[in-house]
């Protein structure tokens, strides 16, 4: 009994303290502040899906705008080739209509080639562009990054878009021609349709220069305004092809500046050092980095994420405490994006970036709302606005940012500034052995990232360019095989006169050269219009990119152009040679 009691007593001591020690677990439980969740997708969590996104915004943006041009040039081609096949049928035609067919059954039978053709077209571009295309292009950012194989599911709906295009472009042509060649009796459409007058042109009321030119140049231009429709073709289908392809080179350039621009002339510090500022107060942090000898100089900022927004629209931001907003200047260059003035961050206000500016249509003197991660929405007033080309930032001074959130800036980062000399990786193996840095982000390396992620944009403008000129070829040749069709009597005839091979090609050369430098001229203009319209509407959000043209896309542009001109000539040279000079023999009759 003695040993039972002693045994009960033990046994209210062990459960009085586990009793205790249960209260004591709650009180530090109830002492535990709620802890925070965060929710990431694949594109928040990789640095490789949210960089892959924001590159394919950007080809999905370009993908927007060219097609409509590449549509618009290829109309060009179908109009030209489509009224040129019914012209040539103009006896079948007369021969028909002569028999009894209605014009609709003559009608039908060209439209149902060239409906058979369009459609046969597009599915050949629609196997091309699903599939050749996308991988191209693909493979080019899969060097980049960790991301898996491409999947070219077919698509239908573009099938269909593509065909239904296509046959518009064609049956409208056909349709166009068929009823102006319909319009005329069976006995002149079983003719050959007669050479076109010549005229007098404008240039031979201009003395001053009409008399100084040769009697083949005065044939040139009377040549080229004989024929004005062919001519005017030419033109425009010249400058859409140059002026795709300036855009092309244009367009690279434009978005690869944004690296020279943003990390030379935006950002001046050297590196970003990430602070322990949970473990060390700012004192000894400055003290630490002061310490260093390979540091020139140094300022700690804080960096905190955070949502701008307006009534409509919102953007991720950036905002940045600078602890010493006087020497701001000396890390990040601010430059007015409105006058082109220097700014500092003053208090009383915000700087804000250009790009964020437009997004949310703000300017100096309004106000943005923010709303910063584990801090209520707060509005500031915009002092200013920075010429800045990546990502958005807000500036603020220290006191503005304890007055606004009732708590001082927690300096978890510090621009640095190297001394000549020194070796990055060196430095950041010596900084990274210090319990109060966890590292350090150099703007050498954030901008080649930034840079192999714009040369992987090589891929599409070169497949811009080889599209571009593979149509600039098309147009040029279509235009002048025509030129030689219409006129096989007239070179026959001049064949006869005694003109060599050579000879005779130059007199065609001459008006396909005439017409090609006025169509690049035009593309060169047109060229600038469309670049700048491409580069504002294939801007992503966090990225503003260059809007001037570099010279060196106009002489590429043009230089690509007369080369595929020059490559027509030669070809269609070989045909001049086969014409039969028995041809200026045959009658129209």
């Amino acid at each position: 009994k003695t040993g039972s009691t002693a045994a009960f007593d033990e046994y209210n001591g062990q459960l009085a303290a586990a009793e205790d020690e249960i209260a004591g677990a709650k009180k530090e439980l109830e002492a535990v502040k709620t802890p925070a969740f965060y929710q990431y997708d694949r594109f928040e969590a990789s640095s490789d899906y949210s960089s892959f996104y924001g590159d394919a915004q950007k080809v999905d943006s370009i993908a927007k705008v060219f097609p409509v041009f590449f549509i618009l040039v290829a109309a060009l081609v179908c109009l030209t080739t489509m009224t040129r096949m019914v012209e040539e049928q103009r006896t079948q035609i007369g021969t028909y209509k002569a028999l009894g067919y209605s014009g609709a059954r003559i009608a039908g039978k060209y439209l149902f080639y060239a409906a058979t053709a369009a459609s046969a077209g597009s599915c050949i571009g629609v196997a091309v562009g699903l599939q050749i295309f996308p991988k191209i292009i693909y493979s080019c950012y899969n060097i980049l990054y960790n991301i898996p194989d491409i999947d070219t599911p077919f698509k239908p709906v573009y099938m269909v878009l593509c065909l239904v295009v296509s046959v518009i472009c064609t049956c409208s042509a056909v349709l166009y021609a068929c009823i102006k060649e319909l319009k005329s009796q069976p006995s002149q459409l079983m003719r050959p349709k007669p050479p076109q007058n010549g005229r007098r042109v404008l240039l031979e009321r201009v003395d001053f220069i009409w008399n100084r030119l040769d009697f083949l140049a005065k044939v040139t231009v009377r040549n080229l305004l004989r024929y004005k429709k062919r001519f005017f073709m030419t033109i425009v289908g010249v400058a859409g092809c140059t002026a795709l392809i300036v855009t092309g080179f244009g367009l690279k350039y434009s978005i690869k500046t944004i690296a020279e621009k943003q990390f030379n002339e935006i950002f001046l510090y050297d590196g970003i050092a990430v602070l322990n500022s949970a473990d060390f107060d700012e004192k000894q942090l400055e003290d630490k980095i002061s310490s260093i000898a390979q540091v020139d100089k140094s300022m700690l900022m804080q960096s905190t994420d955070g949502i701008a927004e307006n009534e409509s629209e919102n953007q991720s931001v950036s905002m940045i405490v600078p602890k010493a907003p006087e020497n701001m200047g000396d890390y990040i260059n601010l430059v007015s994006a409105e006058n082109g003035s220097n700014l500092e961050v003053k208090s009383g206000s915000v700087i804000i970036t250009q790009k964020l500016a437009k997004l949310l249509d703000l300017k100096t003197g309004d106000t943005v709302t923010v709303k910063l991660n584990g801090h209520e929405e707060k509005s500031f007033e915009i002092g200013g606005v920075s010429k800045n080309y990546a990502l958005h930032y807000i500036y603020i001074t220290p006191d503005d940012f304890e007055s606004v959130y009732g708590e001082k800036p927690v300096y978890n980062l510090s621009f640095i500034d190297l001394k000549k000399d020194t070796d990055e990786n060196s430095f950041k193996e010596q900084l990274i052995s210090n319990d109060e840095f966890y590292g350090i982000s150099f703007k050498n390396d954030s901008s080649r990232g930034f840079l192999n992620s714009v040369d992987s944009l090589d891929a599409i403008v070169i497949l811009l360019i080889v599209c571009a000129g593979g149509l600039a070829f098309v147009v040029l040749y279509n235009l002048a095989n025509i030129n030689i069709t219409e006129r096989v009597r007239e070179i026959a005839t001049i064949k006869v006169l005694g003109f060599y091979d050579g000879e005779t090609s130059a007199y065609i050369y001459r008006e396909n050269l005439i017409s090609t430098l006025v169509g690049i001229i035009v593309g060169l203009v047109a060229g600038k219009i469309l670049h700048y319209f491409v580069v504002i509407t294939s801007e992503v959000d966090l990225v503003l990119f260059n809007r001037q043209l570099v010279w060196w896309a106009y002489v590429l542009g043009a230089l690509l152009t007369l080369a595929f001109a020059f490559i027509v000539n030669l070809v269609l040279h070989f045909k001049l040679k086969k014409i039969d000079m028995v041809e200026s023999l045959k009658s129209v009759e």
